[in-house]
């Protein structure tokens, strides 16, 4: 057993410096984690596959055993002169028993945790598997060491007697993990395996260093330990909520999880599920809106996590908005799925914390983490109940958790190459990801997410991608990332598969790429009708044209949305529109013009989106009785479940004049719809003709190129005013004609012709530029062969706008930055939330919760360029006590008075707070 000099070395100490944890128990305390989050934890599928990739037995006894021993010996590097020397009292100990500690270049204990195990594997494992388990192992601080790195530090390991400790130390391991005997791993893992490994060896650490679960004042000798352990270890499992919740033994019927019976793209979903039951697989879903992709998306998921035993599921949304809205109905999926089960359920976006449907789940699990306290420690105390526990909420540990919805850039975190990258790629895995509205991602996004794809596939993971239009190219370049993920080839895609007719479902597994077309449900069915309308604003004592058509257009009622592509556009639209519909109650107690966007105060945002889904969602009895408009931006056109009687929009590109379509009669069941609005109908805001082409306003051709507005135009004029648009029948004909690769027409003018490739090239070149800054962002794929772990460690920074884009971890790519922004009263010196109760905010002291949740409501996101630098120039967080708090991280602040101006002063532009309006940018009068 240990001698007294290895139980000297250390590895944590209290604030106080009072008590110092030995090296030996954190290590044996790691491994106890280790093996619990392996036996609990990790599902069936997992360790299987790390029991073949380790060329062990089917038995993974054997695997978790090797994995649970890596991750413990991941602080050996502490055993060093350097670390051991930041303890003064401990140091003297060491020295007066020979320990030399002579002045040296600090040495990072992960990378001399590197070199220290690379020497002791080489006598068991094969000479380069020896040195990747080293590496990982290192790198459990987010970073994994360098060659260079681990040359230098050997030269600081310190002498023979430190040497011979160290070795002592590792036959200890040896000894009390029960290793003497357990075969030994083969072969090359690959690098999918390292990343779990390095993501598991991070988990294990932050648990078996919480002091909290493992006192630092040790009262037990070692020969016990490894059994107090397990206990601590079991204990911190179950109160930090790992614990409580297993895969079902058994696949649910569709029509009892969702108490309605499946319509023909479920059907289709459902015949699948037989199809794809034994191994991970992607699986692509292209089909109108209100078909219920969503809910073949978690029937889908339900099915691999039963049939090859999963580890749950995440869904990714393109904004904060729609992932709030889907965490309701997931939750109640979770509800009726498991309701003998305690199961873990994160809301991940930057905003989560103001959501009341989390918090309540937040709260429940405290409860029942309390209740448990009360009760024998040896019980089972994990209610059932679908619950959110606050460790989850950290930054980077929101997809360990077995369920989880939020947005899409959570899930492209995992391929930035930024800390701790690993733990997220280890969340990710053998799991299914289901992403929706995969048609609004840009070249940059699309880029990252065809590596995210590679590297879930090379994971064990299944993925879901959901999309009412998909350009073919891109489809099939998602397709064959997945593929290249499981088999590392570049397969070619088969004609029948390619040339499969929309609505469809496409798949690949392992062996073969396939593809199916859908029925579509009656429902779903429509003639679209296109007209131009006239969206000029009015200059001075003029009419609005479009005031007077939508006033006449709901003479006899009805619901219309007016979608405008920038917030600007849709509050002087808003604006315009006051006079033609200035009755403040609608017959449900709302204004009937109403004001949508993503630029209110979150607080505000959250009351005007629930306000919206109440007054023209799903549910008929709130439905205004009376006529209504919402003037909205892009907000509603995604997942938000709306119907209107009549659309307006601004010209885009087709696939989102199709998704904004989306939402007009989306509900079949309401029949009484206004005469005049029985027809289904688009009217779109006509662009003027300058010089010979169309002009679509600053602000449209801001938010999207110019090239794939002018191809929408040309394609949707064969439309309006001649034959309506037949949905599905012609959606992928116009999809096409948009996206695909093709020369100028040649019946353009010489004007338009000019236009035409002038802007190809423009976008184009940003295209290239998109896609290249993705490229140096996203970390190597799995199928790479030199030294991925060598090559892993170029840093980004996540959430700074203040440094320069090429350092940032960036999941989204815009030619104006974005910041958060936090809007308060008063000024640097006394600040308030409101004017109401002048309440003056501590800037002294840290946070209280319930303030940080206030401070948020109150913040927003600024886009423009001009304003965005001047912020991040001069009203940074200023308050130390308040920077320390994660949820305020990188946001800025902004002092208005009680009129509502801001008191920071910008060249050209001023702002604005107004409750109707939101924050308003204009620009000052001469």
């Amino acid at each position: 057993m240990a001698t007294q000099n290895v139980l000297c070395f250390w590895a944590k100490k209290s604030e106080d410096n009072a008590y110092h944890y030995p090296l030996l128990y954190h290590m044996l305390d790691a491994f106890a984690v280790c093996r619990e989050i392996w036996e609990k934890c990790l599902h069936e599928s997992a360790r299987q596959s790390i029991a073949c990739r380790l060329q062990l037995s089917e038995m993974d006894a054997d695997a978790a055993k090797w994995v649970s021993f890596w991750v413990g010996l991941h602080d050996i590097g502490k055993a060093t002169p350097d670390f051991q020397g930041n303890s003064d009292s401990l140091k003297q100990e060491l020295a007066r028993a020979g320990f030399t500690f002579n002045s040296r270049p600090q040495t990072y204990h992960g990378t001399a945790t590197a070199c220290i195990l690379q020497e002791f594997f080489q006598n068991s494992l094969d000479r380069d598997l020896a040195k990747k388990i080293s590496v990982t192992v290192g790198g459990h601080h987010g970073k994994f060491p360098l060659s260079v790195e681990r040359q230098e530090t050997r030269l600081y390991l310190g002498d023979r007697l430190w040497n011979d400790a160290r070795a002592e130390l590792y036959e200890c391991m040896i000894d009390l993990c029960g290793m003497r005997d357990v075969p030994t791993p083969k072969g090359s893992p690959g690098n999918a395996f390292f990343m779990v490994l390095a993501g598991l060896t991070s988990v294990a650490d932050w648990i078996a260093s919480s002091e909290k679960f493992f006192p630092y004042q040790v009262k037990h000798d070692l020969e016990s330990h490894p059994d107090y352990a397990r206990l601590k270890a079991m204990e911190a499992l179950d109160k930090l909520g790992w614990t409580g919740w297993q895969p079902a033994s058994d696949l649910f019927d569709f029509q009892k999880l969702f108490t309605f019976s499946p319509r023909p793209l479920q059907v289709e979903a459902i015949s699948l599920t037989k199809d794809l039951k034994n191994q991970p697989c992607l699986v692509i879903i292209e089909a109108p809106m209100g078909e219920g992709k969503t809910e073949a998306a978690i029937y889908l998921a339900d099915s691999w996590v039963t049939n090859l035993k999963q580890k749950g599921y995440y869904f990714a949304l393109p904004t904060m908005a729609t992932s709030d809205q889907m965490f309701g109905r997931v939750e109640d999926y979770l509800e009726k799925r498991y309701p003998d089960s305690r199961v873990n359920f994160m809301l991940l976006h930057g905003h989560a914390a103001l959501s009341a449907e989390f918090k309540i789940l937040k709260d429940k699990f405290e409860v029942n983490n309390s209740d448990a306290d009360k009760k024998d420690p040896n019980y089972d105390n994990a209610s059932p109940g679908v619950v959110a526990s606050e460790w989850f909420t950290s930054r980077k540990r929101g997809l360990l958790a077995p369920f989880g919805v939020g947005t899409i850039d959570q899930a492209l975190l995992a391929v930035l190459q930024t800390r701790h990258v690993f733990v997220r790629l280890f969340g990710l895995a053998h799991k299914t990801i289901i992403i929706d509205e995969v048609h609004a991602y840009d070249a940059y996004m699309t880029t990252l997410l065809e590596r995210l794809l590679e590297w879930l596939a090379a994971l064990g993971s299944s993925v879901v991608l959901l999309s009412a239009t998909l350009p073919k190219e891109r489809k099939d370049a998602l397709l064959k990332a997945y593929q290249n993920g499981l088999t590392g080839q570049d397969k070619s895609i088969p004609g029948e598969v390619i040339g499969t007719k929309y609505p469809r479902i496409s798949w690949t597994t392992r062996d073969k790429y396939n593809a199916r077309t859908i029925e579509t449900s009656e429902d779903s069915k429509k003639e679209l009708q296109l007209q131009w309308v006239n969206g000029l604003l009015p200059e001075g004592d003029t009419d609005f044209e479009l005031g007077e058509s939508l006033r006449a257009a709901l003479t006899d009622g009805g619901c219309a949305a007016v979608i405008c592509n920038t917030v600007d556009r849709a509050q002087q639209v808003y604006d315009a529109l006051k006079p033609y519909f200035p009755e403040q109650d609608a017959g449900d107690g709302y204004p009937e013009l109403d004001l949508f966007h993503a630029r209110y105060l979150y607080g505000d945002r959250q009351d005007r989106e629930k306000r919206t889904l109440k007054r023209f969602g799903k549910d008929e009895c709130y439905r205004p009785r009376k006529r209504a408009v919402l003037v909205a931006t892009q907000i509603i056109e995604q997942s938000l479940d709306l119907d209107f009687d009549l659309i307006v929009t601004e010209m885009a590109p087709v696939d989102l004049l199709l998704q904004r379509a989306g939402r007009l009669h989306r509900h079949q069941h309401k029949k009484d719809r206004p005469g005049k609005l029985k027809t289904p109908t688009l009217w779109i805001c006509q662009p003027e003709i300058e010089d010979g082409v169309p002009c679509f306003g600053r602000g449209t051709e801001a938010v999207y190129d110019y090239h794939i507005l002018l191809r929408s135009w040309l394609v949707i004029k064969n439309y309006v005013g001649q034959k309506p648009i037949n949905i599905p029948g012609n959606v992928e004909e116009l999809i096409e004609e948009v996206y695909e690769e093709q020369s100028c027409p040649p019946e353009l003018s010489d004007e338009m012709k000019k236009k035409w490739e002038t802007s190809r090239d423009a976008l184009e070149r940003k295209r290239d530029r998109y896609k290249s800054t993705a490229k140096s962002n996203r970390i190597l794929p799995p199928y790479y062969e030199d030294e991925i772990l060598e090559d892993f460690n170029h840093e980004l920074e996540e959430d700074n706008p203040k440094i320069h884009a090429t350092l940032q971890a960036l999941t989204r790519l815009s030619e104006s930055p974005s910041i958060s922004v936090i809007c308060l009263l008063g000024d640097i010196d006394k600040p308030c939330l409101d004017a109401t109760s002048h309440q003056v905010l501590n800037t002294q002291t840290p946070l209280d919760v319930s303030i940080v949740g206030e401070l948020l409501k109150h913040s927003t996101q600024l886009s423009h360029k001009t304003i965005v630098h001047l912020v991040i120039k001069s009203n940074a967080l200023v308050f130390p006590a308040w920077r320390k708090e994660a949820l305020l991280r990188h946001h800025y602040l902004l002092f208005f008075n009680e009129r509502g101006n801001c008191k920071s002063e910008f060249p050209e532009y001023k702002l604005s707070l107004n409750d109707e309006l939101g924050l308003v940018i204009s620009k000052k009068e001469e």
